[in-house]
């Protein structure tokens, strides 16, 4: 081993949590260690309570023979290590081993970035296969602990925090990554693989249970009304209180076009405003209909018989500019929250407003996007992908229930963007941010606007929670001009480049 390398592994305390392994397991997590340069003495092997005799007596002689130690996963007694360590960084490897070069790649990264407190990275299954994760994502990290094997996290942060907090055990990284968050303490990904990782998720000791309620005890210290629901193991979702419901202004523009949808001719805006009203469970909305001078009159009048005193009808008799339409349609609007909403939508999930502004409304969240199928029930929109300058959609065209490996079509998560088809946004932070760009009369215009409001430092969020359909065709020609490109690559291209939230799809 170089000097170099020896002082920077030096540098590294590792524990290795044995919660969950398999018999002969833990030789070969402790092995991979040393592979990585780590030297025995800065080994721990974390035993959990309830270990049965042979897994103890196995962690016991694996420590023996490294030279490494086994201590157990209490909270004092690893406060006592962190207290008396004289090492810069902690790593904790659970459920994967880290690969040879694992160490140097943490070293060189938080060097090159001294500000960040915490880290963790890519990983590979055992056949090779990647699993890449995204740009830290506190909502998501709320729904499932997408971490992965390998977290790291500086001593002087670790101490600052006060500690391991007893009551988290089982389920302390999560816990200490959120309450990092929490104190401003900078979180980042290292995009590179650092584990191979054991993917065999079994709810060993209660471990899924106590990220519940890890959850629902940081979501309590941050003042946030929510209550946390089991999906699966090792999934949550967490529900926003919208008890209050402010006013949502639902703005569609339309010309009051007919399609034929499930082989029922149908007047498009008529039953999507029919769902807003009639098939959802929040109350205190109006509907903001921007409508073309040609919209037939029967379906105004429908319109009015549905909505009531709660519709606002807007004309507009200029060329068709989307931007511009939307853009008035929000200067009628009176609500707290603008709900972004094409007229070819039917809504699946009644609580769909609430889903959306109860996101909406959490630190930091600038924009909030639905899960949008095809009329066939093949998904067309869960977050948007920007890179080499351009913008498509995650899963496109996947079948409804297919899911990647980090669960990243049933949780709520940062996107790069979400689709205006159906987007909800604080009024205040639309007209802070300009609105629609008229630059975009047609196309990209939805993209402008999360480039603009991300611009802010305000996230873009996803929720698979709320689900509509979209009777957009998956063939249709876009008409996407040459003009659009340019115009948006002008303004964009430099942060378009590579997408690093939905990186699994």
């Amino acid at each position: 081993m170089s000097e170099d390398r020896s002082q920077a592994t030096d540098r590294f305390d590792v524990w290795i949590d044995a919660a969950g392994l398999a018999e002969g397991e833990a030789k070969r997590a402790v092995d991979a260690v040393l592979a990585a340069g780590v030297a025995p003495g800065s080994v721990q092997v974390v035993a959990h309570e309830g270990i049965d005799e042979s897994m103890r007596a196995e962690l016991a002689e694996t420590a023996r023979q490294a030279g490494a130690a086994v201590t157990v996963a209490d909270a004092a007694v690893l406060d006592d290590l962190v207290a008396r360590t004289s090492a810069e960084t902690l790593v904790i490897v659970r459920g994967g081993r880290i690969v040879p070069d694992g160490i140097a790649k943490l070293d060189g990264f938080l060097a090159r970035f001294p500000a960040v407190q915490a880290v963790y990275g890519d990983s590979t299954t055992e056949t090779g296969a990647p699993l890449l994760r995204p740009l830290f994502s506190p909502l998501r990290l709320l729904g499932n602990d997408y971490l992965g094997p390998v977290v790291a996290i500086r001593i002087d942060a670790l101490r600052r925090l006060g500690g391991l907090r007893a009551d988290a055990r089982r389920s302390q990284v999560l816990d200490l990554v959120l309450r990092l968050d929490r104190a401003g303490e900078p979180v980042a990904l290292v995009p590179e693989v650092l584990a191979v990782e054991d993917l065999a998720h079994d709810d060993y000791a209660g471990t899924s249970d106590a990220q519940r309620r890890v959850v629902e005890h940081e979501l309590d210290a941050r003042g946030i009304r929510a209550r946390v629901e089991e999906v699966e193991p090792f999934l949550r979702r967490v529900r926003y209180d919208v008890d209050d419901q402010p006013l949502v202004s639902v703005v569609i523009p339309t010309r009051g076009s007919s399609a034929v949808i499930g082989g029922v001719d149908r007047a498009l805006v008529v039953e999507a405003v029919r769902g807003v009203i009639d098939g959802s469970g929040y109350d205190n909305v109006e509907v903001v209909i921007v409508a073309d001078a040609e919209t037939p009159r029967p379906v105004v009048d429908e319109l009015e018989r549905i909505c009531g005193d709660r519709l606002r009808l807007v004309l507009w008799d200029a060329p068709f500019n989307f931007s511009g339409k939307m853009n008035r349609g929000a200067a009628a609007a009176r609500g707290e929250f603008l709900m972004l909403l094409n007229d070819d939508v039917e809504i699946v999930t009644p609580d769909w407003l609430e889903t959306m502004v109860g996101l909406a409304r959490q630190p930091g969240v600038g924009i909030v996007g639905a899960q949008l199928y095809f009329e066939d029930s093949t998904l067309q929109h869960s977050g948007q992908v920007y890179t080499g300058g351009v913008a498509g959609h995650a899963a496109f065209g996947w079948e409804g229930g297919r899911d990647d490996s980090i669960k990243s079509l049933s949780v709520d998560h940062e996107v790069s963007g979400v689709t205006a088809a159906c987007a909800l946004v604080r009024r205040d932070v639309f007209l802070e941010v300009g609105g629609f760009s008229l630059a975009f009369p047609g196309n990209y215009n939805d993209v402008d606007l999360n480039m603009k409001i991300r611009a802010t430092g305000r996230s873009a969020v996803f929720s698979p929670w709320a689900r509509l359909y979209h009777f957009e065709s998956k063939t249709r020609d876009p008409k996407i001009l040459d003009t659009d490109i340019s115009t948006l690559q002008s303004r964009w291209s430099r942060r378009m480049q590579v997408e690093m939230y939905s990186r699994m799809l």
